[in-house]
């Protein structure tokens, strides 16, 4: 039994010391391996630089290129890896037309090998001709536009109107870019059971925008809220468009106005205020026997204007 274990011993020994030979063996022929050069393709992100001031990118130029390289196989490893950063300087670019400007890369092989390891050396870039857009900045106004969801608590309303500040945005980039741009929108804006004046300030929807600065990233929007409540008036009626050889008795001939107003507003709105009509020929023309009261003119203070009665009998006779 001894002499069995003894020769087990001995053999897990043997097959132990030549995993380890194996495993030394392999990593010094890696180590060898590795340390020698090789040739491979390899891509890299590109960034750019020294764009002139008075010009500005018309759209994105390309972001990686690929590249034929001579380093070590470590280099190479590491270049698979993690994609190295190269870039690409603007001062070097060739006019083509009124926008189009070009880049030769493999001009520039030293300028790009110095970014790069000492031991690396580029052979040449498979994209010979990377083309770039340029064009002049432009600066146009364009107006903000409210996206809102506003629900009042119940009786109160909004005072004039909502104001948005500023109301015109200064928009800044390439002119291409700023044509498709007749307005901006605001970020959306919620507000529920509201009573009391708005004072927000909002952003703006920006973010899909690249190259365009503008002169304000957000807006104040402010509008003073109040209790409403109902009013009405008596108030006369004139008719229009009666044949100057006929004479006319209405029935009755004042009508109520009945009208939403803030509270604050209520004691502003006098009969005066608003211009009642009725139009002869639109009755003529489609043979009603009744006359049809409608406003003409009210105070911006009111709302829900409603008119009573809806109808107006009339005599009417030549004389």
């Amino acid at each position: 039994m001894e002499s069995k274990k003894k020769k087990r011993l001995k053999v897990n020994f043997k097959l132990r010391t030549f995993l380890v030979f194996i495993s030394i063996s392999l990593f010094f022929w890696t180590l060898i391996k590795l340390s020698k050069t090789y040739s491979s393709d390899v891509v890299f992100n590109v960034n750019y630089r020294n764009l002139e001031t008075s010009k500005t990118l018309q759209s994105e130029p390309i972001k990686e290129i690929s590249a034929s390289v001579v380093s070590t196989g470590f280099n190479l490893i590491s270049y698979k890896l993690r994609k190295h950063n190269l870039i690409l300087d603007l001062k070097n670019i060739a006019h083509k037309n009124t926008s189009k400007y070009y880049y030769l890369p493999n001009n520039h092989l030293a300028e790009l090998q110095s970014q790069l390891d000492i031991e690396t050396k580029v052979n040449r870039v498979l994209q010979d001709t990377i083309f770039i857009s340029l064009g002049s900045n432009k600066t146009k106004k364009v107006p903000v536009e409210l996206d809102a969801d506003i629900q009042f608590k119940l009786g109160y309303n909004i005072i004039d109107e909502i104001s948005i500040s500023p109301a015109f945005i200064d928009i800044t980039g390439p002119e291409s870019q700023l044509d498709t741009i007749d307005k901006l929108i605001t970020e959306r804006l919620k507000l529920l059971e509201i009573s009391t004046g708005i004072n927000n300030t909002i952003g703006l929807k920006i973010s899909k925008y690249n190259n365009i600065s503008f002169s304000e990233s957000e807006v104040l929007v402010t509008a003073k809220v109040d209790k409403f409540t109902e009013g009405s008036l008596t108030v006369p009626f004139s008719i229009l468009n009666l044949p100057s050889n006929y004479s006319i008795a209405t029935f009755p001939d004042e009508v109520e106005v009945i009208y939403q107003v803030a509270l604050s507003n209520f004691n502003k709105i006098t009969k005066e205020n608003m211009k009642i009509v009725c139009d002869f020929k639109d009755s003529e023309n489609n043979s009603l026997t009744y006359l049809i009261p409608k406003l003409h003119a009210k105070s911006g203070l009111i709302t829900s204007v409603r008119i009573v009665p809806e109808k107006i009998e009339f005599l009417i006779e030549k004389r």
